[in-house]
């Protein structure tokens, strides 16, 4: 059987940050091995096509352009499952190399590979801005500059005022620098966009709970369960509030999945005498 990474783990291994892993799952550049029951657990093929990924937005490559290349690589090559893994992608002189079976191409039709009548839509400045400050703001959040990253999320909602990945990451760090009002505001945002998204679910479910709204905390934690049924800190926060609300007996059921999915965290023992209480 084939090793699988949870995202965790594909953080640990790459050195990317797991918010960035799962941006870049949702843009699509990255195809997961399992999609039913877990749509988070990735094989080594990923892994490679992760490390790719960082590095050519390491050397200044746009994910405009990685998603561009992308896209011409599954029309000429509609066999390849996991693209950046199977074609060698390079820079050279600003330009994307692709390379596979000894030859070498560019997405644009040079060289080896006709691309002709495949055209991709060209990027707005708004687009490749966008991008660019998303990638900063990240990298601020990583290294604790929640300001910095707070005023380049508003600066993309300026230009895409629908982005639902900075609206979420906005409300995060508005809730943890105390604007709770203004959080949710961002959260519902998102949800009215894209109400599948699992990380507007779960932070807004967050910030229910601390406001002092359990009942309608369990409502979000469980939308986010429904949508990502391996989500761990869900089912621990669910738990919780259960708990709390004198449902024990539901509780344990959430209490259950969380050990099969975290059997060595932290919590394991303090949640064992929580079910031998119970």
């Amino acid at each position: 059987m084939k090793k699988l990474y949870n995202q965790r783990e594909v953080s640990r291994l790459t050195g990317i940050s797991e918010s960035r892993i799962r941006y870049w799952g949702r843009q699509g550049l990255i195809t997961p091995r399992e999609r039913g029951r877990s749509r988070v657990w990735f094989d080594f093929q990923s892994l490679v096509a992760f490390r790719t990924v960082r590095d050519l937005r390491r050397q200044g490559v746009s994910l405009h352009r990685i998603r561009d290349c992308l896209k011409k690589l599954r029309q000429i090559m509609p066999g390849l499952k996991q693209p950046l893994s199977e074609v060698r992608i390079s820079l050279d002189q600003g330009r994307l190399i692709l390379g596979k079976n000894r030859r070498r191409f560019t997405p644009e039709g040079q060289l080896l590979i006709d691309f002709n009548g495949i055209e991709a839509a060209p990027a707005t400045p708004a687009t490749e801005a966008s991008e660019e400050l998303f990638s900063q703001a990240l990298k601020d959040e990583d290294a604790g500059r929640l300001a910095e990253a707070r005023e380049k999320y508003e600066k993309i909602l300026a230009l895409i005022p629908d982005h639902v990945d900075a609206l979420i990451n906005l409300g995060t760090i508005l809730f943890l620098t105390g604007h709770e009002t203004a959080a949710a505001s961002r959260y519902y945002q998102a949800l009215a966009i894209n109400p599948e998204h699992v990380e507007a679910n779960y932070n807004l479910a967050n910030l229910l709970e601390a406001q002092g709204e359990p009942n309608a905390a369990v409502i979000f934690y469980k939308k986010a369960i429904q949508l990502e049924p391996t989500f761990a800190d869900a089912h621990f926060n669910l738990a919780m509030v259960l708990e709390a609300l004198g449902d024990a007996r539901t509780a344990r059921g959430y209490w259950r999945r969380y050990l099969e999915l975290e059997p060595d965290s932290k919590w394991a023992d303090f949640i064992k005498r929580r079910l031998d209480d119970a």
